[in-house]
């Protein structure tokens, strides 16, 4: 949707830049540059919502610990880093899964973050959206941290 948004965006300034339109208010150079910062700005949210759609963010589970695959580099979290996970309440209404580090994993200078969502509470959030509920990746999340970590 978003992408068809951005099109959308464009395809009307592109119309407005070619249009030789000039207002009351605003002259057309004043037109020109708002339309040329519309079509660069949502050009490439465009072309980025498209890239999402086809390469879509992936949960990976492995016996190591876990990483969401997408456009962005790939951080695996090992298992036993992590405390614990839960649900997480975007504003908005929206739910997503969330994750909390031990304090020791924590202190390590390295990059750690899944995405671009963080929330107090949590140390990073999971932004996949798949068919399944987010209480049901948690689940499976808690349960593959159970069986791979058990000293939690």
């Amino acid at each position: 949707m978003r992408t068809l948004g951005s099109l959308a965006f464009v395809v009307v300034a592109i119309l407005l830049f070619n249009s030789g339109y000039e207002s009351r208010r605003f002259s057309r150079e004043v037109i020109e540059i708002v339309s040329i910062v519309c079509i660069a700005a949502f050009g490439l949210s465009g072309i980025l919502s498209f890239l999402k759609l086809l390469f879509p963010s992936e949960l990976v589970l492995t016996p190591e610990g876990f990483s969401v695959r997408g456009l962005r580099k790939s951080v695996l979290i090992p298992w036993r880093d992590v405390q614990a996970f839960g649900l997480v309440e975007m504003p908005g209404g929206a739910t997503m899964a969330g994750f909390v580090l031990k304090p020791s994993a924590k202190s390590g200078s390295r990059d750690r973050s899944v995405t671009k969502f963080m929330v107090p509470g949590f140390d990073g959030t999971i932004a996949v959206f798949p068919e399944e509920k987010p209480a049901w990746i948690v689940k499976v999340l808690n349960e593959w941290l159970q069986r791979y970590a058990p000293d939690q």
